[in-house]
């Protein structure tokens, strides 16, 4: 019901900005033909020759500012993106594979008295996968690969797709408000690129730009889109897609289907006092469910004149509580514990060329609560963080990492990284939420732009392998895609 409201709220909004695209028209429009032709000559050839010059003239100035013209000023865009995974499973466990091919398309208007309007949809094909559900007779299923369709309905293999974009929005210099079905990029609510489709949201956000030391960012989310599904849900519906984990009070968490929440706000502070130091301070508040506040320094000291060598220093903190009754009155179906509070950490030091950044990466989730936040809504930004695993669910965690970017031209980037996770034993159901054990982690990615013919192609490889460093008590559940297992990835995108 929320939806069609959105829906038809957005499309009045646009009907308001169609009809004042026409009254500007036709009220900048000069004297019609027909008038100008009322004064011409008696002569009846000139009459006629000067009533088909005036026609065509007519007919170039209705063409010039008319609504049609005006539409033409705006910009398609298109999307061709191919995703191959695979996870190879150590010993006799079950491997996965998927091949998903997806296009989309996109039209954003041309701005008439600063205001635009957007629009564009994406559709998926499953191409080559195995069986991706949960195996009646194991009961395990993929993990990884089932995200490039929908999570929520595992066998729906053909035209998955939805109304991705759909915004009209103010512009005002440097700064823009938008509302309707947009993507948004905050450390913990981005788009989370990491399957054929991002997470989106459907809200009231506002940018400012004015000031060239001070930016803003934030507002109202109505509804989400999460990544690897078809649908918009509200805030709290948008929670258990991906699985829900274990209650910190043990047993499976029955939040799924019993919390309430009206939304989310956000809001994000950006200050750049001087060019090498940036510090962020960014705000989430979901109603009755939890606050979350996040800030984020970094510094570049530079070690050469040029600036091209420097020393990079980076430091991250977040304090997380509960909000209102945690989501539901009965503490076993809210989503966080009615009294739960939490602090994390995280740093970074390193060193930076034109070619070369490397650093060593330390995370600290403290020894209490589990910090929570929705994966359905986004990736971690920790200065730790590695594709395809997160340290979201969990408390008592120290994780490291030693990661290296290689800048090899402006067509071809690479990434080597090495991260040791240690976490609460996988029974200790308080402060490990999903079961995962203590782990190593290599990462290689590597990803080509291709230039002129074929310039608007990228190609991304990527390999993961994650070792076993904790007790796993021989059990299935806590290995299988989660440690020793190999994944593999590699992605086409090609935009016009």
């Amino acid at each position: 019901m929320l939806n069609t409201i959105y829906f038809f709220r957005g499309f009045l909004l646009a009907t308001i900005i169609l009809f004042s695209a026409v009254a500007s028209v036709f009220a900048q429009l000069p004297v019609s033909a027909d008038t100008v032709q009322s004064k011409a000559p008696v002569d009846t050839i000139s009459a006629f020759l000067q009533q088909d010059t005036l026609e065509s003239v007519g007919a170039q100035i209705v063409e010039k500012e008319s609504l049609k013209s005006f539409l033409k000023k705006g910009q398609f865009t298109g999307h061709v993106r191919s995703f191959f995974m695979h996870t190879d499973n150590t010993g006799d466990y079950p491997d996965y594979h998927a091949l998903a091919l997806g296009t989309g398309l996109y039209y954003e208007s041309a701005k008439l008295h600063g205001f635009q309007m957007g629009v564009g949809s994406f559709f998926i094909y499953n191409l080559w996968s195995d069986e991706l559900g949960a195996d009646p007779a194991t009961g395990f299923n993929s993990r990884y690969e089932i995200g490039l369709f929908d999570l929520l309905d595992p066998n729906d293999k053909h035209e998955l797709g939805r109304l991705e974009s759909l915004f009209v929005r103010y512009n005002h210099n440097k700064s823009k408000v938008t509302l309707g079905r947009q993507k948004i990029n905050t450390p913990f609510l981005n788009p989370q690129d990491g399957r054929m489709r991002p997470t989106l949201v459907n809200a009231l956000w506002l940018e400012v730009n004015e000031l060239q030391k001070l930016k803003f960012q934030g507002g109202w989310v109505f509804s989400i889109g999460p990544r690897s599904t078809q649908d918009w849900f509200d805030v709290e519906e948008s929670i258990g897609s991906l699985p829900v984990g274990r209650s910190a009070y043990g047993g499976p968490s029955q939040f799924l289907g019993n919390i309430n929440s009206a939304g989310m706000a956000v809001g994000q502070v950006a200050y750049t006092p001087i060019e090498p130091l940036t510090t962020t301070l960014t705000h989430y508040f979901v109603e009755n469910l939890f606050h979350f506040t996040f800030s984020q320094t970094d510094v570049n000291l530079p070690l050469s004149q040029d600036k091209k060598r420097a020393v990079v220093l980076g430091l991250q903190a977040g304090y997380q509580a509960a909000s209102g009754d945690g989501g539901n009155q009965d503490p076993m179906k809210a989503y966080i514990e009615p009294d739960a509070e939490t602090w994390l950490y995280s740093g970074r030091v390193g060193y930076k060329t034109p070619r070369f950044f490397t650093s060593l990466n330390y995370t600290r989730i403290g020894d209490g609560n589990r910090w929570l936040f929705p994966r359905e809504w986004g990736i971690e930004t920790f200065y730790t963080f590695m594709p395809r695993e997160r340290l979201e669910g969990s408390a008592d965690v120290h994780m490291t990492s030693f990661i290296t970017d290689i800048n090899l031209g402006k067509q071809w980037k690479a990434r080597i990284g090495y991260g040791i996770a240690e976490l609460p034993d996988v029974k200790n159901v308080a402060q490990n939420k999903y079961a995962l054990p203590s782990y190593s982690q290599l990462q290689l990615i590597t990803n080509y732009s291709f230039t002129g013919f074929l310039d608007g192609l990228d190609l991304q490889a990527l390999y993961i392998y994650k070792g076993e460093r904790g007790e796993t008590y021989d059990t299935p559940n806590f290995i299988v895609n989660k440690v020793g297992m190999s994944h593999y990835s590699f992605v086409m995108n090609y935009r016009f």
